[in-house]
């Protein structure tokens, strides 16, 4: 397992006798907690790009493997024929590989990870807090859902989810809230009024919210600095 490019921008990733591509981004100061982002089934376009070098300006190091090989959707009906063609072993068998090599990457040091996924990629960044719980610190979720037991998992999850969303339904989302909670596990679940499926996606304008996706943004990078750099930062020295 390498890596043939080590700055921000495309990079492809050497897993075994396999290979991804992704999208880099690390923070001016050279390291940070890892974040691996999961695009939506409209592939890895340009705002997952820029998105990873938001988390990167916040003080992650974020890594967005593409698991469509390059190919990217402009219709609701090519975007369903790539979700359809994947192979759910292979895409989770790729994704623990780039989430191992995300860790063992100098510049995230010795420290647990975050999951960040978008409406698809939620599945993925759900399977990997189950299946890495030791590497899996924090999962953000973006308007999507996944069924699983989680009781193996140690992530503390953070979901955000629209109110007019038929994608996901209310009634979904608080069955996954209970089912994480039933694990056992810290659990956030925010639901934005008025706005549905997409809203944080600046390339869906048809969707997107500024307001509800501000709102989320904030929460996201507090909950990602609580779970992720909070624990880990130096005690201030003992007085006298």
């Amino acid at each position: 397992m390498s890596l043939t490019k080590v700055m921000d921008g495309p990079v492809k990733i050497v897993i075994g006798p396999d290979s991804l591509g992704a999208y880099l981004a690390i923070p001016k100061s050279g390291s940070g907690p890892g974040v691996m982002v999961l695009h939506s089934w409209w592939g890895l376009t340009p705002f997952y790009g820029a998105l990873c070098q938001r988390l990167a300006a916040m003080g992650f190091v974020a890594l967005a493997p593409d698991y469509f090989d390059g190919a990217t959707a402009r219709t609701a009906i090519e975007a369903r024929r790539l979700r359809d063609a994947l192979d759910d072993d292979s895409v989770g068998r790729r994704l623990a590989g780039a989430a191992k090599h995300l860790q063992a990457y100098p510049e995230t040091g010795d420290r647990p990870m975050a999951t960040l996924g978008v409406s698809l990629g939620c599945r993925w960044a759900l399977a990997l807090a189950e299946a890495m719980p030791a590497d899996v610190a924090a999962s953000v979720i973006f308007y999507g859902l996944q069924r699983g037991h989680y009781r193996r998992s140690r992530a503390a999850f953070l979901g955000h989810f629209g109110k007019t969303d038929v994608l996901t339904p209310l009634a979904e989302i608080r069955a996954l809230e209970s089912n994480l909670k039933n694990a056992g596990c810290d659990v956030s679940f925010e639901v934005y009024d008025h706005v549905g499926h997409s809203f944080f996606e600046t390339d869906r304008p048809a969707q997107y919210d500024p307001a509800a996706a501000t709102l989320a943004w904030n929460r996201t990078v507090r909950f990602l600095r609580e779970k992720l750099i909070a624990p880990h930062a130096p005690e201030p020295p003992k007085r006298g």
